[in-house]
């Protein structure tokens, strides 16, 4: 069914369903006069529709200001929590307010949150997709100005802007392999996440420039949380690698704690690299070495590209659906030195390499 270019009202859904437009209205408020069964039909052609509900006549008077809103998986995650303080940042100083949603990585969530924020009326969003996003979401993205964050889908065709995660972890590996490790695994998020899939890449394309055969059974590719962490670092160690590479800050976490918990000494048993540069990672003993992520220039990066979304929001080539890469930088410190059955001369020429 085509959407008319006006705005779809109440009146709209009565007139498909044939129903008045005080049902449909009550309808969509979950009254509990309203049965289940006509509740289903209402929602059902509302999202046919595209219908969003106008909240501004709820909104307090006066409160004129532009909104965007970002949508982030999680933000009690040090990488997320400081994107979403360096966006809104940066939105302040352009005179427009953030609203904040957190999906917790849930399709069903995030699909709630997307339409909050749109009938909130914000200009233009900005967001982190879950990994199986719902129709109805991508449905509702394509009504309003947006871009991707951090990771990418196919099926939007918008731009998006990521770090350069293949080229981070390809770095972080050749690391480890020019100081003469060749026991190494690697523990990242699931590769149905573009950002997942990315850092594996890197992993294996370190190896594969280097003509070397990557530990056998020693990646894990698990959700994105502290306790997948754990779990993922736990399993890998049992191919006893001599080094890993751990891609996501909050696998890092998990990862650290299993490797506390083996009573492994780093780095003299196993060398880490892990993702993520918090302030705590320098303060650790020994220092960690890390990908440390470039926060400050996604967002301004980020921003830039929804302004420019919101200003052409009626000219649909005026941005090209383009990857924009922000470079992440290894921060060497002391959590990776030659494994310990090298011998010294063979370690300095390993690393002039």
């Amino acid at each position: 069914m085509r959407k008319p270019a006006r705005a779809i009202t109440i009146k709209d859904i009565a007139a498909l369903l044939n129903m008045s437009h005080s049902t449909v209205s009550r309808a969509l408020n979950d009254r509990s006069s309203i049965s289940d069964t006509t509740k289903h039909r209402v929602r059902a052609a509302a999202d046919e529709l595209g219908y969003v509900a106008n909240l501004s006549a709820r909104m307090i008077r006066g409160d004129s200001a532009p909104l965007v809103g970002l949508i982030i998986p999680d933000v009690q995650n040090d990488f997320y929590s400081k994107i979403a303080k360096e966006l809104a940042d940066r939105c302040r100083q352009a005179g427009v307010r953030m609203l904040l949603a957190i999906t917790e990585d849930d399709p069903d969530i995030e699909q709630n949150e997307i339409r909050a924020l749109i009938e909130a009326r914000v200009s233009g969003i900005a967001i982190t997709m879950t990994s199986k996003p719902q129709p109805a979401s991508l449905a509702l993205l394509r009504e309003v100005p947006f871009i991707q964050l951090v990771r990418r889908t196919a099926r939007l065709h918008k731009p998006a802007v990521c770090m350069a995660d293949e080229r981070a972890c390809q770095e972080a590996t050749e690391h480890l392999l020019s100081l003469g490790h060749r026991r190494i695994a690697y523990v990242g998020t699931s590769n149905t996440i573009s950002a997942g899939r990315d850092r594996v890449k890197g992993f294996l394309r370190a190896h594969e420039v280097l003509r070397m055969t990557p530990l056998s059974e020693g990646i894990e590719l698990v959700p994105p949380r502290q306790a997948y962490g754990f779990d993922g670092v736990s399993r890998v160690l049992k191919r006893r690698p001599t080094a890993l590479v751990i891609g996501s800050s909050e696998l890092t976490i998990g990862g650290l704690r299993a490797i506390g918990v083996a009573g492994l000494d780093v780095p003299k048993a196993i060398s880490v690299v892990g993702y993520g540069d918090p302030v705590w990672f320098e303060l650790l003993s020994p220092a960690l070495t890390a990908i440390s992520l470039p926060v400050a220039a996604l967002a301004e990066a980020a921003a830039r590209l929804l302004f420019v979304e919101i200003e052409n929001r009626d000219q649909s080539s005026a941005v090209k659906a383009d990857v924009i890469r922000i470079m992440p930088k290894l921060v060497v410190r002391g959590s990776t030195m030659p494994p310990h059955d090298l011998k010294p001369r063979a370690a300095r020429k390993l690393m002039a390499i």
